[in-house]
């Protein structure tokens, strides 16, 4: 009995020292492991020693937090901080989008603001441009019209083989013979029809020519020498349709004179068609250059409807000299370009390498039967007199003249644009006066 309650006691003990030293290995893990426990949960169970140490290192675990607690203080200060910062780049960037957004607004605004103005100012040029020509002719014709029935302009020819004996070498002189009968109303009406038909055809003739170029069906060039060569000629064509009387010359120099305005127009106005000329302008000039540049329309173009306006208005159906000149710088001058850039690269003169044999024998063939043609259709329609020559003396000295201006075209020292026209004008005047 007494030794079983001795080993009850024995057995006690030692629960309750294993039990103390299982509470001392956990509290030391529990140190360790930094656990942020109340040590004095363990403080309760555990023998004074280790309560004390408990103690000690709950203020070192105090210190570290406290360190902590500051550190984790500044770090949110400073994401706090960088937080404010991110929020007022975000706040001045979405102010800078908005006023760049106001600025691009206003911008977009003004800019279609100026567009509509532009474009109001490029429709009414347009509209403008594709006017001028309907109101010079209308202009002109109703000048040229009262002058007529006012009797400005004298009426058909009394006697014109019999002008004064100085003025009876000139190719107007009978303009001076003061012997014309009164310019009736029908006469008037008459001209004035084939003036409105005259540049209803030429506009028409210069369209057909020109639109080819837009599509590309054919090169500037191309079209600048078909122009070159048929308008001149297309328009003495015409001229049957107008009276006899002398007044009858100012209403046909209408013609020329519209186009020469046409190409003057068309040649300060750019190389585009938004320099102030509508799309046909534009057109022309680009059709009527070698470059393209419209600014070429000044120079030979220009040049050839004034030697049309000069030929016209000074020698009309009373001299050949008109004609020869026309037919010189138009058929002759247009065949030896178009044929000699076809059939001229291997035949150059020695003298000037930009002309050639074939071009110079287009230029003489199509210069003699082009002053031929024309003289004969007018001697046909009778608005000519005939000359006292046979045809084959007239052939010959045509081809003469032909052949010197042919010549001259060659010379690279001058602008055969008013180098053969004045030529032929001059010897004209010497073999057909």
């Amino acid at each position: 009995m007494r030794q079983t309650s001795f080993t009850k006691l024995l057995q006690g003990r030692l629960r309750l020292n294993c039990l103390n030293g299982a509470l001392i290995i956990l509290t030391s893990l529990k140190l360790t492991c930094n656990v942020n426990a109340n040590p004095f949960r363990v403080a309760f169970f555990t023998p004074r020693p280790i309560k004390a140490i408990n103690c000690v290192n709950h203020g070192n675990d105090v210190n570290r937090d406290g360190g902590f607690l500051a550190a984790r203080k500044r770090e949110s200060n400073i994401t706090r901080d960088i937080i404010l910062q991110n929020d007022n780049k975000r706040i001045t960037r979405a102010h800078e989008t908005r006023q760049f957004s106001k600025f691009s607004l206003t911008a977009l605004q003004e800019k279609k603001s100026s567009d509509e103005s532009s474009s109001t100012a490029m429709n009414s040029s347009s509209i403008n441009a594709k006017l001028y020509l309907p109101v010079a002719l209308l202009v002109s014709l109703s000048l040229t019209t009262l002058a007529a029935l006012n009797n400005f302009l004298p009426g058909p020819p009394i006697d014109a083989t019999a002008p004064p004996p100085f003025f009876a070498t000139l190719p107007y002189g009978v303009a001076y013979s003061g012997s014309f009968d009164p310019y009736f109303p029908s006469l008037i009406l008459r001209d004035a029809s084939s003036t409105i038909f005259s540049v209803a055809a030429a506009t028409a003739f210069v369209k057909l020519c020109t639109y080819p170029v837009t599509i590309g069906v054919l090169q500037p060039r191309d079209s600048r020498k078909i122009v070159h060569t048929l308008s001149a000629p297309l328009f003495i064509l015409v001229w049957p349709l107008f009276s006899n009387a002398f007044g009858a010359r100012f209403f046909a120099a209408i013609v020329p004179i519209l186009f020469a305005l046409r190409l003057f127009i068309a040649g300060t106005g750019g190389n585009t068609s938004d320099g102030g000329n509508d799309g046909s302008e534009s057109e022309l000039a680009r059709a009527i250059s070698r470059s393209g540049d419209a600014r070429e329309a000044l120079q030979g173009p220009f040049f050839y409807t004034l030697v049309l306006f000069l030929s016209t208005f000074f020698c009309w159906t009373d001299s050949p000299i008109g004609i020869v000149s026309i037919a010189t710088m138009a058929v002759g001058d247009g065949l030896a370009d178009l044929i000699g850039r076809r059939f001229g690269s291997n035949n150059k003169w020695p003298f000037n390498k930009s002309k050639s044999m074939a071009g110079s024998a287009a230029f003489a063939i199509g210069s003699l039967f082009g002053s031929l043609g024309l003289l004969s259709w007018l001697i046909g329609w009778g608005v000519m007199d005939p000359f006292g020559l046979s045809l084959l003396g007239l052939m010959g000295r045509l081809a003469v003249i032909a052949v010197i201006c042919a010549a001259i075209e060659l010379v690279p020292i001058v602008d055969d644009n008013w180098s053969v026209p004045i030529s032929a004008a001059l010897l004209a005047s010497v073999f057909l006066n």
